[in-house]
């Protein structure tokens, strides 16, 4: 019995022994899975902030080739405005140095 006994005590020593080691993994892999989900939610953080940024910056890039295009139209609306003006002078000039000429002719003034 006391044999028996013996292998009870060991047993029981065993079982605690395993039970702590389990105990003790598991909580290691505990561990270090929520370090690795801490790391992924600050890379998560930090590609969220880049993507951020590069939307911002996009955004900022869009928005100075809109206005520069818009200033590019504005100043050519501007030209063409001015080279209609200078046409329409033109062409008032030809009509006056016409009807000067047409009343001169009727008139006998040169």
């Amino acid at each position: 019995m006391a044999s028996h006994q013996s292998n009870l005590d060991a047993a029981k020593d065993t079982i605690g022994q395993k039970t702590e080691e389990t105990k003790n993994y598991g909580a290691d892999k505990t561990n270090q899975a929520h370090e690795h989900a801490q790391g992924m939610g600050e890379t998560a953080k930090q590609k969220a902030g880049e993507a951020k940024d590069s939307t911002a910056s996009t955004g900022q890039a869009a928005k100075d080739k809109t206005a520069s295009a818009g200033q590019a139209a504005k100043d050519k609306a501007g030209e063409t405005a001015d080279n209609a003006g200078s046409m329409m002078q033109q062409a008032g000039d030809k009509v006056k140095e016409g009807w000067e000429s047409t009343k001169n002719a009727v008139t006998g003034n040169q």
